[in-house]
């Protein structure tokens, strides 16, 4: 019977443990609309043109900012694409090195766009 009771005491603390660790995890990464940007740009080509994905990452940067939750790695190095789609170029290199800044993992693949970019300057 004593053993039975334990069993049942470990039960119901380990139950705890696991419903305490579910209700406060933290969101490692703010996404947004990033993903459905990326899904109706291959797609459903010209559904999400520079401009509205402009606006949509920008929206994204700033709810993240409001929440305090790290804005998702490649939401600022499309940001730059997407600028340089819309020939600002000097926001577009700002977007890169804020992402590189960022992510340094990100590093090779940003200094290969902006080499791309000084081609075009």
């Amino acid at each position: 019977m004593k053993a039975n009771k334990g069993f049942k005491a470990t039960l119901i603390i380990l139950s705890m443990l696991v419903l305490g660790g579910c209700a406060s995890k933290q969101t490692t990464f703010y996404w947004g609309e990033y993903e459905s940007l990326i899904y109706d740009m291959y797609i459903e080509p010209g559904s999400a043109d520079s401009t509205t994905q402009i606006s949509t990452l920008l929206a994204d940067i700033q709810k993240a900012e409001a929440k305090n939750i790290p804005i998702a790695p490649g939401i600022h190095a499309h940001l730059g694409y997407m600028y340089a789609l819309e020939g600002n170029i000097d926001q577009s290199i700002a977007e890169f090195a804020t992402e590189k800044s960022l992510y340094p993992e990100s590093a090779t693949l940003i200094d290969g766009m902006l080499k791309r970019l000084e081609g075009t300057n």
